[in-house]
């Protein structure tokens, strides 16, 4: 039967790097998928349903592939009356239209990320402040090169690819979250397509409505975690350290990952070895092209970022919340309504997943990962949090690891009904935010 091969090599694929990381997963649910159906003992092939046809990681890298896909196009040929480039969001503020190509549209206000990712794209290794018609605000922009690297990498160097290509990878990149999360829902016995909850986080809307990076950083941090539990430690490296390159938080996963294996071999339950690479590579990979930013910048990018995104812990969430209650409006649903239903969505998966730590099955580096998340969220500054547009994308890896605990929690504990739940929670966001970025910016 497909997928039997991933079914038999579960119990490896569940082990952890981790010293005190849970026992593997016993792969029942093969022989119990086999042995199922009316046909059972007849010997004759028994009937394929549709649920078991579905059961494949393939299926649900389809299914998140022709969303990503559908909704890239539809905001084409909507929001963007037929120009790629639109996308981007370029701003007058931080644009010189005189030398950007003639078809690059260029907007009144400050722009948006994108036009930084896309300065990079053109060429990743050129440092200059200003180049190719924009100026870069930080220098934190040179520390996330993973994704216009691979755009370069996938436009051939070609700049008229461009606009394109940073589409075309956060629209696989999703794909690929589709297909990872199906893994990790096989992997905690579930179907394949329970792994589409990974991929259905509004945010990712945003992000590839505005050719940001955390489609690729997200697959990446996951493809890593991933090739932990199945004892890849190269692997897993490479993975974490283009992760880390993509966007900084991938880090925050890393420091999980040491603080496991550290405290493993301190208790004598492990020992030093190949494991540690998964960590150890993505730490010192991260602090060398600090190194060559600041020689090429003069300034530390990660300094850089910090004072720009970090603040007082838990000031910003408490300064938003009183912020944006004062302007709920009851009798018309609006960006603020928005803002605290996704906060209440995000919040609903975090609740449960922490209420499922002791029960998961997920490795105790990853239930560790969510809770140093939560911390770094708290600690960011009110202009993350206060954003009424950014349909919290910068809180994604929270909503992953939770929705990876819940995954590997059994149902016995979990409950039927409360992944479909929670499903059905996020898709008025969903709908909404689909909306707005068909209609507006």
């Amino acid at each position: 039967m497909p997928g039997q091969e991933h079914l038999a090599a579960r119990a490896r694929v569940a082990q952890s790097v981790m010293p005190d990381g849970p026992e593997s997963i016993t792969p029942a649910a093969g022989p119990a998928i086999a042995s199922s159906g009316p046909d059972a003992g007849t010997g004759a092939p028994p009937a394929r349903s549709l649920a078991s046809r579905t059961n494949r990681p393939a299926v649900a890298a389809l299914v998140a592939t022709l969303a990503a896909l559908a909704f890239a196009l539809a905001r084409w040929q909507t929001w963007a009356h037929g120009s790629i480039s639109r996308f981007i969001l370029v701003g007058r503020h931080f644009a010189i239209p005189a030398q950007l190509p003639r078809s690059m549209p260029v907007a009144r206000t400050y722009g948006y990320d994108g036009q930084f990712f896309y300065r990079l794209a053109l060429n990743p290794l050129n440092f200059h402040p200003t180049a190719y018609g924009i100026t870069m605000d930080h220098s934190y922009r040179y520390m996330r090169i993973g994704y216009p690297a691979l755009t370069w990498l996938v436009s051939l160097g070609q700049h008229f690819l461009v606009p394109v290509m940073l589409v075309a990878v956060n629209v696989a990149a999703i794909g690929a979250l589709g297909y990872l999360g199906a893994l990790f829902a096989v992997d905690g016995g579930r179907h394949a397509l329970a792994g589409l909850l990974l991929p259905g986080y509004f945010g990712l809307i945003t992000s590839l409505s505005r050719d940001t990076a955390e489609p690729l950083a997200a697959a990446l941090l996951l493809a890593g975690l991933l090739a932990i539990r199945a004892r890849r430690p190269v692997l897993a490296a490479a993975l974490l350290v283009y992760g880390a390159l993509t966007r900084e938080t991938v880090m925050v996963a890393v420091a999980a990952i040491a603080i496991m294996r550290v405290v493993g071999i301190m208790r004598g339950q492990a020992r030093p070895g190949r494991d540690d690479l998964a960590w150890t590579v993505p730490a010192v990979a991260f602090a060398a092209w600090q190194v060559v930013v600041k020689a090429a910048t003069g300034s530390v990018p990660l300094l850089s970022d910090g004072g720009r995104n970090a603040g007082e812990p838990f000031v910003a969430p408490l300064q938003a919340l009183e912020s944006n209650l004062r302007h709920v409006n009851t009798h018309q649903f609006d960006q603020y309504d928005l803002w605290f239903l996704q906060l209440a969505i995000l919040a609903f998966f975090v609740i449960a997943a922490l209420l499922s730590l002791w029960s998961t099955k997920a490795p105790a580096h990853e239930r560790l990962a969510l809770v140093l998340y939560l911390v770094e969220i708290c600690v960011v500054t009110p202009s993350t949090w206060n954003s009424l547009d950014a349909d919290l994308r910068s809180f994604i890896e929270v909503y992953l690891l939770a929705v990876i605990i819940l995954l590997g929690t059994p149902r016995r504990s979990l409950g039927a009904w409360l992944l479909p739940s929670l499903a059905a929670l996020s898709v008025p966001a969903l709908i909404v935010v689909t909306q707005r970025r068909l209609t507006g910016s």
